[in-house]
């Protein structure tokens, strides 16, 4: 059984002296346990011996099973009970001597005048702490067990078991390993070990070993009847008969069985002790048609105590008659088996079993008895009677003489004495070795001429498949014997064959071989003496083998057989053949003919078998239950399928315990087999409490229950259809009904019928008041009240069980036209109520008791307020329903009816239901699961939790983003690789009832710091450098820079470093690391690390200082002159811009617009510019332009602006150089640039303009990171201009030279780059050139003319400060068209760069940049992100 593994860990009447073992309790080891039988009247003694009692107290109690508790019987030496019939024996004086027990130990409970009753476990228990008890066992045997007078005297046999055998002791070691048991599982093979924990193994390692371990424990015996007295379930008793039924996925293999632990194994321990083992060497004869021979040896163990031997002969079923031969007889015989008891006294060991059929396999087993019990059968032993008419030979004829070889040699003169013994005896020549053939070479021509006895014996040597120079041998013509000889002796066993038969002394082949009763596993072989020498056979050999496609089977050999013989342990739809030979003194004579035959299929037998039986397939598909849950529907169903399909297949569970149950009452058998009562409904088919509940209570027994339904099905009767009643009269009822699928299975018919009233006539009994009997399928009731309504059903009997009902009649005794009413399943019952709430309710019930199984029911829900006056009706075919859209705190009435092809049931129950009031929903702040601990790429749990009824919908938000919706009061949701932008939680939660709510949680997000560096800083020799790192860590890091990473060097705080470390103020996980060095030489050249860690990580990226190297490339003080700037500011135009010299020169205010262009250098500082707070107003001259009023800006701002100049002349590019365009096609251009002269290896991205010339067309620009780009769709004949600026991360150039082009359909005509050799394009050039001076000569006039006015112009294009990232991206650079143009956007040209018409800039201007009253504020995050991350952002003016 599968609860076999408690009896190892439980132990049924556990020893506990082995916690006795601690420091200072009692204990109870020299306590005697053996099982106490005594007989009826006579008085009982058990005996508790306690060691080192102490202060606490001995009682004893009685084991009260059907209480499941223990009743007081004494303490100490006083009776508790009121049964003057138990006392105690105890001397409370200790002896004095130490190494005597004292009968102070000593505690006896006598129960006097012992009745059966008092049969059961006793229990001698000390009050220590923990409690120390000891288990016994008293058998009060019955009087009429007591054995005849020359039986065996119970009470001396007592007496010798005491003496000699303790149970406890019983070791089946040897068994076990004889078994093949596990070595590490031997130590279940000792109930010592067992009972004292000290198997050395845990029991769910040794489960394959169990069967072997459990038979070898029952040791043969039959504890059955012990285990029934016990009431240990016949389900759970297979552990009794020394069996295990292992667990595996078949359902039927998973019952309950442990609380009958204890009982089984105390009829173990018992048994061992009184009952004989099985019979040994069980064998079985036929000597006649009608008669067997049994014989067997007496027992191993108690063999003086066996009384009587039991033979059980059972006949097997009919053979199919498929006979080969057809002279041989197959009288008919009964398809019934019978069994035959016979019992014979101990003194016997054999009998002749008489009055059995012709023909028949029977199957004989032995068993032992003595007045205990019974061993177990002895193994299985199959024989046939003889055919009619045949009688088995009592004894085998004498065989023929062979022929005097050895005189013959010794005439001849061989004296050898082996060469005699071996080589001149037929029957001994096949031994003969290397060795002896060496020995007897010079006499090989007489001896071999002896043994063939003047025959030639080739025919049969070659027919035997002897060489041909072995074959010599068999004339008996040999001269001498050389090593060639020497391959022989592997033939000799078939040469002396040859010989012998030669010699006429051996049998001919068996005649009649043929072959009947060819089943799926075994075959019945027949065959009869050989006509020649047939008397002298002694036995006969089989020889089968297997067909093969390659024909290379050996054949398998069985000896000393006789006809008939079963050939068992075949293969199903196999081919096999077989040969027969016959063995007399002699030897083997010649082998039969070969017979093949082909066993039959086992599909075929199981479908045959399916067709005779109960098909709960069929049913289940006859109930609709759905294909998935097909696999369900078998007795032989798997656990892993139920758990599986348990989810989807729960709502048709009834119609899978409908067609389990097959309609029939499977009660009985469930009880039997240990079902408790809670349980026992499902042996019915039917559910009474919820799904839930009935699989916790009964799941334990599903075992129980599937194999009383597959047992059930051949022996209980089927349910009966179609029943209808007809009104006959006032008192009178006709009942019709169809028998059950089986009729041969039915004895008769019980009508149960019952007058009921309004109350009664919703109640489903399974037992009506009157009964009535009959064996037809029609009935008539009589003497019925009239005008009184009565319920009536049918159910089919045998002597095994009743079916179920099947349907049930309600109808009014009233005489009627003949209206026939037909029977319809009861009524739907067990509504409740599941769940619940303010706007809906599910209502649960369970399907009718009486239904055919097979029948597909359907349910109808009516429902309706209690204010309303119409029901609603609702159809489906699940036993629950969820009712939608009710209104809040209101009372509902509902009932259930079923409804089938027969009709509708009576209603249901009436139930009365409420929903919820409805409460607005409210929602709790997120929990965050780990609390405290959240880091980036790890997982969290949120648990949203809301109240309100109905229940509301939550929703979850991370951050601003919709993750998880969901109608429920607990919504957990694990975020896996969490980012630190998630750090902002939310639960919403709304049910449509008052305000939604809403719950939000800020965490932490920890993660290890990443460092974003500003790469390498060119600087000259004398500067003040800054190298920045920006840190983003949580929680905040440990910052230092390094000037050796591998040797960790730091930098130190003072001198020309200047070390700050500040806290973004805008976001907490953001740090600035800055590291200024002053005065900068080629020391302080190199490489630094910023470098951060913390909890969760470190952080170092690289930030390099380097000297320029490039002289430079700008002439300031032909700058100078080329702006005009007056003779005395020239101060100011050394090689590098000095404005120290004339900014306290009031003169030279003027000339300051013309001193900055030039300190410039023609690139755009104002990127620097505005993050060293110069303001709005003074930015044009960090780009070189002129100001309207540069007073202010002279006085506060020139040293920051000159300081940007400074820092930026070696990290800034030059314009473009040698600009010219190719043509691609008739719509496209490739331009192509040189470098700029000024840092060209500071250029990261070049940015192109063009547009038709004098047009409105909007500007289009490429950003491109090569010095050419292709530009497109270019109109034919028009003219473009196109400028170029180059940029980086710190700004960009000044426009390039511009450049006018046109496209035609064979050429581009660039006015930049225009060459014509010809007279034409002479005159034209000096044209053009007239023209130009003019326009330069008037455009010098309007400048002075616009100068004098005050205004500001502002050419050329201008587009903000991408703030180029580290790494340059496109996104980062790109700016759209309306924002370069406008005027107005925040930024203005902040980072721009304006062209001047002398610069080549012409026509590329735009409006001048008015700035009313304003104040800074940061910028908005769009624009912080279009200028970047690396400080190039403005603060954003606000009016």
């Amino acid at each position: 059984m599968p609860d076999v593994v408690w009896v190892f860990l439980l132990a049924l009447w556990p020893f506990t002296f082995g916690l006795s073992m601690k420091q200072g309790l009692p204990s109870m080891r020299d306590s005697l346990t053996n099982p106490v039988h005594v007989y009826e009247g006579d008085d009982a003694l058990i005996t508790c011996v306690v060691r080192d009692i102490g202060e606490n107290t001995v009682m004893w109690k009685k084991e009260d099973r059907e209480r499941h508790s223990r009743r007081v019987l004494t303490a100490g030496d006083s009776r508790v009970t009121a049964d003057r019939r138990y006392s105690v024996l105890h001397d409370s004086v200790s002896s004095e001597e130490k190494d005597v027990p004292t009968g102070g130990d000593v505690w006896v409970l006598v129960i006097k005048n012992s009745k059966p009753s008092d049969s059961g476990i006793y229990v001698c228990e000390v009050n220590s702490n923990p409690i120390v008890r000891s288990f016994h066992k008293l058998s009060v045997l019955s009087k009429a067990l007591l054995p005849p007078e020359n039986g065996t005297d119970a009470n001396v046999y007592e007496d010798q078991k005491a003496s000699s055998f303790n149970s406890k002791n019983h070791n089946y070691t040897d068994c076990c390993i004889s078994k093949n048991v596990s070595s590490s599982c031997l130590g279940f093979c000792n109930i010592q070990s067992i009972l004292e924990g000290n198997t050395g193994q845990d029991p769910e390692h040794c489960e394959a070993d169990f069967p072997n371990i459990v038979r070898c424990m029952a040791d043969g015996r039959n504890h059955v009847p012990c285990c029934i007295q016990e009431r240990v379930p016949d389900i759970c008793q297979d552990v009794c008969r020394g069996e295990y039924t292992a667990i595996t996925d078949n359902i039927k293999t998973h019952f309950s069985c442990s609380a009958y632990t204890e009982q089984t194994l105390a009829c173990i321990v018992e048994g061992i002790e009184l009952l004989p083992n099985p019979p040994q060497d069980v064998e079985v004869e036929a000597l006649t048609e009608k008669s067997l021979r049994v014989s067997w040896a007496h027992p191993d163990a108690n063999t003086e105590t066996v009384t009587e031997y039991s033979i059980n002969v059972t006949s097997l079923k009919t053979f199919d008659e498929r006979l080969i031969e057809p002279t041989e007889s197959n009288p008919s015989r009964s398809s019934d088996s019978h069994t035959v008891h016979v019992n014979v006294p101990s003194t016997q060991n054999e009998t002749v079993l008489n009055d059995l059929s012709p023909f028949t396999m029977y199957e004989v087993t032995v068993s032992a008895l003595n007045i205990h019990g019974s061993s177990l059968p002895s193994y299985r032993v199959r024989s046939l009677t003889l055919t009619p008419g045949k009688i088995k030979p009592t004894m085998a004829g004498t065989s023929p003489k062979l022929p005097d070889v050895k005189g013959c040699c010794m005439k001849k003169g061989i004296g050898h004495r082996t060469c005699v013994d071996k080589l001149c005896d037929p029957s001994l020549a096949d031994t003969a070795e290397i060795t002896d053939l060496m020995i007897c070479a010079p006499w090989a021509a007489d001896t071999f001429s002896c043994l063939t006895n003047g025959m030639d014996h080739t025919p049969c040597c070659k027919a035997r498949g002897l060489p041909e120079i072995c074959q010599q041998l068999c004339t008996g013509n040999v001269t001498t014997i050389d090593f060639n000889y020497f391959k022989c002796l592997r033939y000799m066993g078939d040469y002396t064959n040859c010989l012998l038969q030669g010699y006429g002394v051996l049998p001919s082949t068996p005649t009649g071989v043929h072959v009947t009763n060819i089943e799926t596993e075994f075959a019945i072989l027949h065959w009869s003496a050989p006509r020649t020498l047939g008397d002298t056979v002694i036995h006969y050999n089989v020889h089968f083998r297997m067909f093969s496609a390659f024909d290379d089977e050996d054949y398998k050999s069985i000896a000393k057989v006789h006809s008939p013989y079963i050939l068992e342990g075949l293969e199903s739809d196999t081919d096999y053949e077989f040969y027969i030979e016959a063995v007399n003194t002699h030897g083997v004579g010649e082998p039969s003919t070969r017979i093949a035959f082909r066993t039959s299929s086992k599909i075929y037998e199981a479908k045959v078998e399916e067709a005779s039986n109960y098909n709960v397939t069929a049913c289940c598909v006859e109930a609709e239950l759905s294909s998935v849950c097909l696999p369900l529907c078998s007795y032989d169903a798997n656990m892993s399928d139920i758990k599986t399909l348990a989810g989807v297949c729960s709502p048709e569970f009834t119609k899978l315990l409908r067609c389990g149950a097959g309609g029939r009452n499977h009660g009985a058998c469930c009880t039997r087999r240990g079902v408790p009562a809670s349980c026992v409904s499902l042996c019915n088919g039917v559910m009474v409490d919820s799904l839930l509940v009935t699989a916790t209570t009964c799941i334990p027994y599903i075992g129980n229950i599937a194999q009383c339904f597959e047992e059930g099905t051949g022996l209980l009767p089927g349910p009966i259809s179609e029943l209808h009643a007809t009104v006959i009269d006032d008192e009178i009822i006709a009942l019709e009904w169809e028998p059950p699928t089986d009729p041969n299975n039915v004895t008769d018919y019980v009508i149960h019928y019952q007058k009921v009233d309004n109350t009664s006539m919703h109640e489903t009994l399974l037992k009506l008041d009157k009964q009535i009997n009959t064996t037809d399928t029609s009935a008539i009731l009589n003497n019925l009240d009239r005008n009184s309504i009565y319920h009536i059903f049918v159910v089919a009997r045998n002597v095994h069980g009743t079916s179920l009902p099947s349907s049930i009649i309600m109808i009014n005794v009233t005489k009627s036209d003949g209206e026939l009413v037909s029977g319809v399943t009861s009524p739907p019952h067990s509504l409740a109520v599941s769940t619940h709430s303010a706007t809906w309710v599910t209502i649960t019930w369970q399907p009718p008791e009486f239904s055919h199984p097979s029948e597909s029911i359907t349910y109808r829900l009516y429902h309706k307020s209690t204010t309303d006056s119409v029901f609603q009706i609702t159809n489906t075919s699940v036993t629950s329903h969820t009712i939608q859209n009710l209104l809040p705190n209101t009372q509902y009435i509902v009932y259930v009816t079923a409804t089938s092809k027969k009709g509708q049931s009576m209603p249901s129950e009436t139930l009365i239901a409420w929903t919820d009031p409805a409460y607005p929903a409210f929602v709790e702040p997120p929990t965050v699961h780990p609390i405290n601990l959240v880091i980036e790429g790890s997982s969290m749990t949120i648990l949203c939790i809301a109240m309100g009824t109905p229940m509301p919908t939550i929703s979850l938000y991370i951050s601003g983003r919709l993750v998880r919706q969901e109608i429920t009061r607990h919504m957990v949701t694990v975020i896996h690789n969490v980012t630190r932008d998630m750090d902002q939680i939310s639960c919403y939660a709304d049910n449509g009832y008052g305000t939604p709510m809403q719950a939000s949680r800020k965490i932490t997000i920890s993660h290890g710091p990443h460092i974003q560096a500003s790469g390498i800083t060119m600087a000259a020799p004398g500067d003040s450098v800054t190298l920045e790192c920006k840190v983003d860590a949580q929680p905040g890091p440990k910052m230092i820079f390094w000037k050796n990473h591998e040797e960790r060097k730091p930098v130190i705080q003072g001198g020309k470093y200047d070390i700050s470390i500040s806290a973004s103020k805008d976001d907490e996980d953001k740090y600035m690391m800055h590291l200024t060095i002053n005065n900068i030489g080629n020391m302080d050249v190199g490489d630094y690390f910023c470098h951060a860690e913390n909890a969760f990580g470190s952080a170092t990226q690289p930030v390099s200082v380097r000297l320029r190297n490039l002289a430079t490339t700008h002439n300031v003080t032909q700058c100078c002159m080329e702006q005009n700037v007056s003779s005395q500011c020239m101060d100011a135009c050394s090689f590098y811009l000095d404005m120290d010299a004339v900014i306290d020169k009031a003169e030279c205010i003027n000339d300051f617009d013309k001193l900055m262009k030039c300190a410039a250098d023609g690139s755009d500082h104002r990127n620097c510019c505005a993050q060293k707070g110069v303001p709005r107003g003074c930015l044009d001259w960090c780009r070189g332009g002129p100001l309207n009023d540069n007073k202010n800006c002279v006085l506060s701002y020139t040293k920051l602006i000159m300081g940007c100049f400074h820092e930026g002349r070696d990290k800034l590019p030059g314009p473009p150089q040698n600009v010219r365009v190719e043509k691609l096609d008739m719509h496209s251009a490739k331009i192509v640039w040189d470098e700029p002269v000024k840092n060209p290896h500071t250029v990261e991205m070049y940015r192109v303009f063009w547009k038709i010339m004098n047009s409105d067309m909007k500007r289009l620009q490429k950003d491109t990171p090569n010095t050419y780009i292709d530009i497109s769709d270019l109109q034919h004949g028009e003219t473009y201009d196109c400028v170029i600026k180059a940029g980086n991360n710190k700004g960009t150039s000044t426009l390039s030279q511009a450049i006018q082009f046109t496209v035609g359909a064979e050429y581009i005509t660039s006015a930049a780059n225009s060459d014509d050799s010809s007279h034409t394009g002479v005159a034209f050039a000096i044209v053009l050139a007239l023209v130009v001076v003019a326009g330069v000569v008037v455009g010098g006039v309007w400048l002075v003319k616009t100068k004098q006015m005050g205004v500001k112009n502002q050419g050329g294009v201008a587009f903000e400060n991408p703030s180029y990232l580290r790494e340059v991206n496109m996104d980062h650079i790109q700016v759209p068209p309306t924002q370069a143009e406008s005027t107005n956007i925040p930024n203005g040209t902040a980072n721009g760069i304006a062209v001047s018409t002398t610069s080549g800039g012409h026509g590329w201007k735009q409006e001048s940049l008015h700035v009313p009253a304003q104040h800074e504020v940061n910028p908005t995050l769009y624009e912080e992100l279009k200028l970047g991350q690396d400080g190039a952002g403005f603060k954003r003016l606000k009016p």
